[in-house]
Parts: structure tokens; C-alpha cells; sequence
């Protein structure tokens, strides 16, 4: 049974990538950490911006990776190591662009779906965390994959965070509350 003790949002680093697609991760869990009253810290034992929360009796721990997106396994796993939290207690979020922008996909199956963030993450961390896909829709025909990912969101699309960061939200409590089994039965598609 996947239990969540720790929420992964993946991203790049830095002002420069901060409204791009790929970096919805971090946007979502920017979003509800502040919504928790907590705030990040940058802990160098695992190369991370890192805070917790307390949901019910838990302590729930929250990471961004700070070693750019095709090496976040390095500070997942430096993170997992040191408060021993097994991969199937993790929860990364990411975009993801098989999926129509807004809607999002929960899989406790093993498989990266071409990200390499998540590639990353499986190859240093095992393959047994929870992956939740967001979607932030397929390139153009004339654009190059890593020029869509790494562009901004329009500002059509930039409007509509707050309202996908809100389901995120309420998603992420059912989850972290019921445990993702059973949660998958009760969360907003």
C-alpha cells in the first residue's frame, strides 16, 4: 500500500523557468505549500528546497529539487536516505505531455512516459513511488519538445493554475488521508 510521507514537485531551478511548463511541479507544490502556512528551505544534505506540514497525526514532507530536472533522483534519493522513507511513501509530480492541459493522471505503475525528471528519479530511487502527471498538453508539429516544455504558458493557460493548483490540492488530501489505493476512488478526475 502506497502511504504518502513525502510530496515531490519536479522542476528546474531559477527565475528563468519559473511560469514554463515543465516546471509545473514546482508551481503546484508552491501553491499548496503556501496554502499550509509553510515556507521552504534550502537544505544542502539533499541539494533540495524542503518544509513539512502536519495533516491529521503525520508529518508530511514536501521537496523541490534544486539540481535541475534530469537529476532530481539525485535529491530524492539523498532526501529518502537520510529520513528513510521508502519510494512507494513518495508522491512526484510533474508535467506531462501525452495529457490534455488541465487534466492530470494518477499511476502507482512503473514507468517515466518519456519524462526524464522521473527518469531520474526511478533510476536513483527505485521504481515504486506514486507518479502525479499533469497535463500540460502536446507540442505544436513545428516545435521542438525541450522549446514547449521549457516555454512559458501562455496567458490563457498561466489564468487556469490557480484553479488545477486547487484540485491538486484537495487530491493530495485525499490521497495523503486515505492512502493512494483506496484514494483513487474518491479523488476529482
Amino acid at each position: 500500500m502506497h502511504r504518502i510521507d513525502l510530496l515531490v514537485g519536479l522542476g528546474n531551478p531559477g527565475s528563468a523557468y519559473a511560469k514554463t511548463r515543465h516546471n509545473v511541479g514546482f508551481c503546484l507544490l508552491d501553491h499548496y505549500v503556501a496554502g499550509k502556512g509553510s515556507s521552504w528551505t534550502l537544505d544542502s544534505r539533499c541539494d533540495g528546497l524542503v518544509t513539512s506540514f502536519v495533516f491529521g497525526d503525520r508529518k508530511i514532507f514536501c521537496l523541490e529539487p534544486q539540481t535541475f530536472m534530469n537529476l532530481s533522483g539525485k535529491s530524492v534519493q539523498k532526501f529518502c536516505s537520510y529520513y528513510k522513507i521508502e519510494p512507494e511513501n513518495v508522491l512526484v509530480v510533474c508535467d506531462d505531455i501525452s495529457i490534455p492541459f488541465c487534466a492530470f493522471k494518477v499511476s502507482t505503475i512503473a514507468g517515466t512516459a518519456g519524462h526524464n525528471g522521473v527518469k531520474n528519479v526511478a533510476l536513483l530511487l527505485g521504481e515504486g513511488f506514486v507518479r502525479y502527471r499533469v497535463g500540460i498538453g502536446d507540442k505544436p508539429k513545428y516545435m521542438r519538445l525541450d522549446d514547449y516544455v521549457l516555454g512559458q504558458f501562455s496567458e490563457d493557460e498561466w489564468v487556469q493554475i490557480p484553479s488545477i493548483a486547487s484540485t491538486f490540492e484537495k487530491n493530495i488530501e485525499v490521497l495523503i488521508d486515505k492512502g493512494v489505493e483506496k484514494g483513487l476512488n474518491f479523488i476529482k478526475r
